[in-house]
């Protein structure tokens, strides 16, 4: 066995634990080094020219405000013009804020990162760092000071004045301009030159104040009086981005003007033009009536797929002169240029304003009815969707009557109705408008069942079967203009859309009534029909038109018989209608045209 060497075991341990010996010593000197100084700023840490090293926060406050008078020595000179005002910083507000500072200068070597603190701890022994004491400028004093140098630099201006001498000679006595100091820009100068502790001195910032009345001013409105009547005046008015100008000639504003000369409240006098009041009224009422324009209602129309009032048509506003307005205008040209004369208009909302619709309360179909029309003529399928278009989009506000007359207007050919097979008497005959009471029948139905107030209804002579298609006798309403009128009154508190559909290849007329349902209740009892008389044997008429072997049937056989229909509406159990709508029928003949035209 060969024998250990311990020399060479101990050195491997010594190489081993002592650099860890110094590490840990090193450490530990370091913690102690930042334990003592705890509550005190490194060694190195200046604040300007104080060592604030080893001193506690407090004590870097108490050294700091010692020093304060010394950082708010620096002076700042206001000049205006061969004036010139001296102050100090303090006298303008700045201050030194010590707890700031000294906060900062604690805080050198202490940002929480061990190895980054060691580095600035050793790099503040070997290279001191300054920290400049945090200013605080205090904006109060320096604007009490502005305010008495602005009240001692005021000049107020002064206004040129129009001077009549005893002699009638007119001079214009001459306007001076004032003076003030414009305190933002000024005060802004102040701390810039403050906080960058320059020795210039600053320019206060002076503004110049034009006077109200300059000899320009008083020169137009000598030179009006002059001159007003060296040209036409130009007046109009402006609709709709279109203007409409005429002017009136000096012949003819001679003998509507008077010159005048007064003084105003000041002292001051004027020469000026004084329209002649009457004269101007009635001529501004002459042009008032052929500007005058009314104003269109706009028109909707209510989408079922998307439930919503649309607007359809735009609502146009109205216009008229505000004679009285435009008098006014006319009269203070004295005051205005007079090249041209914009007259002030007077605008009249439609009753039905497009920018309004969601006020209308025209949210849900509350009433619909159909009626059928086929087996009809080319004639009265035309007269028949035609009539119904001019109910298409009306609109009954809350309270108003429709009349069916009145939004039908004449029926003629002129108007574009066909010849088509109308009641003449007591025979069916050819004649303009045709199918037209199918669509009054149509809306009375919708009306009806509604719960609409009904005003006036008429029953036909004879029963109709396009009238009784899906439907009881008794519900048809006939209309003869101008005599014989269907009206309803529309007795809800909301407006009333009507929507027309005619539907020629289905052979339906369809009447829509949109608004707010208001809970109404119709119930129409059954129809109650009495004295029945049988109708009588066919007729064969001849006609000469049609060729011979044709024949056509233009009247459809029913009974004559008195219906009787009760409708009752009831709102909150409370009955609001109660109508009886009776109808006599005349027995009617089947009617047949045989042709007897040769070929």
């Amino acid at each position: 066995m060969k024998p250990i060497k311990v020399p060479n075991l101990l050195g491997a341990v010594l190489f081993v634990l002592l650099p860890g010996t110094v590490l840990v010593i090193m450490l530990f000197m370091t913690l102690a080094y930042q334990m003592w100084h705890l509550n005190r700023a490194y060694p190195g840490v200046m604040v300007a020219d104080i060592n604030v090293g080893e001193m506690s926060p407090t004590q870097i406050m108490i050294a700091i405000n010692q020093r304060a008078p010394t950082y708010l020595a620096h002076v700042v000179t206001i000049q205006a013009g061969e004036e010139a005002w001296t102050y100090t910083g303090q006298q303008l507000g700045l201050r030194v804020d010590a707890n700031l500072t000294a906060t900062e200068a604690y805080a050198v070597g202490r940002t929480d990162n061990l190895l980054a603190d060691m580095l600035t701890q050793l790099t503040l022994l070997i290279k001191p760092r300054s920290i400049a004491p945090i200013l605080v400028y205090d904006t109060g004093p320096t604007n009490q000071l502005l305010q008495q140098l602005a009240a001692h630099l005021y000049r107020p201006p002064r206004d040129a004045r129009l001077v009549i001498q005893p002699d009638a000679k007119v001079e214009i006595m001459p306007s001076q301009r004032g003076r003030q100091m414009h305190l933002e820009a000024t005060a802004s100068l102040i701390e810039a030159a403050i906080l960058a502790n320059r020795n210039q001195p600053i320019s206060a910032v002076m503004q110049e104040i034009v006077p109200a009345v300059t000899e320009a001013d008083l020169q137009i409105a000598y030179q009006q009086t002059l001159n007003f009547l060296s040209k036409p005046m130009v007046m109009g008015y402006t609709i709709n981005d279109k203007t409409s100008r005429w002017q009136l000639a000096p012949q003819t504003l001679m003998t509507m003007i008077n010159l005048v000369q007064f003084v105003d409240a000041n002292g001051k006098t004027h020469f000026s033009i004084e329209a002649d009041r009457t004269k101007f009224i009635t001529y501004l009422k002459q042009k008032a009536i052929a500007i005058e324009t009314k104003p269109i209602d706009a028109k909707f129309r209510f989408d079922p797929k998307i439930n919503i009032l649309v607007v359809s048509q735009l609502s146009e506003d109205g216009f008229s002169l505000d004679v009285e307005a435009a008098y006014q205008k006319i009269a203070s040209l004295k005051d205005e240029p007079i090249d041209y004369l914009e007259l002030p208009m007077i605008v009249t909302a439609p009753t039905l304003s497009s920018k309004n619709s969601q006020n209308l309360g025209i949210k849900e179909l509350v009433s619909e009815s159909t009626s059928y029309f086929r087996g009809s003529t080319e004639g009265r399928m035309h007269n028949l969707r035609l009539a119904a278009s001019k109910f298409h989009g009306i609109i009954i506000p809350p309270g108003e009557t429709f009349s069916f007359n009145h939004y039908l207007g004449e029926v003629t050919a002129e108007n574009g109705y066909d010849r088509s097979f109308i009641i003449a008497g007591d025979r069916t005959a050819l004649g303009i408008g045709g199918g037209i009471c199918q669509v009054s029948t149509t809306v009375f139905r919708a009306a009806l069942f509604g719960g609409f107030e009904i005003i006036e209804r008429w029953a036909h002579d004879y029963r109709v079967n396009w009238y009784e298609t899906n439907s009881p006798p008794g519900l048809d309403a006939t209309i003869f203009t101008p005599d014989v009128d269907f009206k309803f009154r529309n007795d809800s508190p909301y407006y009333l859309l009507i929507q027309t559909e005619t539907d020629l290849e289905a052979a339906t007329l369809t009447f829509r009534f949109y608004s707010t349902k208001t809970g109404r209740e119709v119930t129409i009892d059954p129809v109650k029909t009495e004295r029945v008389v049988p109708h009588g044997p066919a007729i064969y008429e001849k006609d000469p038109n049609k060729l011979k072997g044709v024949m056509e049937q233009v009247d459809w056989a029913k009974d004559g018989v008195d219906v009787t229909v009760i409708r009752t509406v009831t709102q909150e159990e409370k009955v609001i209608h109660k109508d009886v709508i009776f109808s006599h029928y005349r027995p009617w003949q089947d009617v047949y045209k045989v042709g007897t035209k040769e070929n």
